[in-house]
């Protein structure tokens, strides 16, 4: 029998009575960014996340610069925003760094994102603080517009068989379990943007091992099986994606990127520049993960475009 198995068991017990008892309130999520040495990168996500939620929600930070230029950097995305917005934790140790950010909350969800990430369709905020877990696991990252997989070379992911629409809070969404899905499809712990009960998920995360973003969503993934008896739910539209840029990892994970350079990157942080995604070809988006290279413009010009 597995650690991770045995562990689950306890974890089962311990939170199973949570995960079909779990109040409904009116109270933001936690919104936790984890970023290394990817300050332009950051700034593109904090500007999309800024315009495509209807009521953008506090966010946490938690980053690593592995020089003082990349700290730089960091600290002149971090003035943009105020103490209210946004709180900014250097991090020293990763597991014990992350454990005490989730301890310290009083959210009943949290939803994990990592700095490549960027907002491309508007996301009512309503639905985010007012999420029940008992409704199941919602997802940022999915849509009916997901039919492949980038990082398993843009092979085709077959949807659920039974991906069915759905209302919650009056808004139209898809649905299905997660057991009966594949690949990304059956995937509740990502860390791209999926809103996951935070008070099911300390136990797992205090029991998991793991040193960085990459490893925790590896060990957080062994615990799947806790979630996969829910329903899955997205918007018909991902509401998000990575532009998966260049490769900052501290560990042997070798997902595909565009080959960017951390350094080139933070040189033209430097020098004033930003990335544009207002040319983004929203109709080739069909995977989680988009091979397509932004535009480097000063920073008045750089744009978004709109979504919907």
């Amino acid at each position: 029998m597995s650690r991770a198995f045995t562990a689950a068991r306890a974890i089962a017990a311990r939170v199973g009575s949570r995960l079909v008892t779990s109040p409904t309130s009116h109270e933001p999520p936690l919104v936790l960014v984890f970023s290394k040495d990817r300050a332009i990168q950051l700034e593109l996500f904090l500007r999309s996340y800024a315009q495509q939620l209807s009521t953008p929600l506090p966010l946490t930070v938690m980053y690593r610069a592995t020089s003082e230029a990349h700290r730089q950097a960091y600290e002149e995305v971090f003035a943009g925003y105020s103490a209210s917005e946004l709180t900014v934790i250097a991090e020293s140790a990763f597991k014990p760094d992350l454990l005490a950010v989730l301890r310290a909350s009083n959210a009943r969800h949290v939803i994990f994102f990592v700095d490549d990430i960027v907002f491309i369709h508007p996301v009512d905020t309503r639905l985010l603080e007012q999420w029940d877990a008992r409704d199941g696991v919602l997802s940022l990252r999915l849509g009916r517009n997901i039919t492949h997989s980038f990082n398993r070379g843009n092979i085709e992911q077959p949807q659920p068989p039974q991906l069915e629409s759905a209302t919650l809070g009056e808004q139209p969404l898809a649905r299905w379990r997660w057991s009966t899905g594949v690949l990304d499809w059956s995937l509740p712990t990502s860390l791209d943007g999926h809103l996951l009960p935070l008070p099911d998920l300390v136990p797992v995360i205090e029991q998991a091992s793991f040193k960085a973003p990459n490893s925790l969503e590896g060990a957080i993934g062994q615990y799947k099986f806790l979630f996969k008896w829910r329903w899955g739910y997205c918007w018909e539209q991902a509401r998000i994606m990575n532009l998966p840029l260049n490769t900052v990892k501290t560990e042997d994970y070798d997902f595909p990127h565009q080959g960017w350079d951390a350094e080139q990157l933070l040189e033209a942080y430097q020098r004033g520049l930003r990335l544009d995604v207002s040319e983004l070809p929203l109709s080739e988006h069909n995977s989680c993960h988009m091979a397509w290279t932004p535009t480097l413009r000063p920073a008045p010009e750089a744009s978004l475009g709109t979504g919907t």
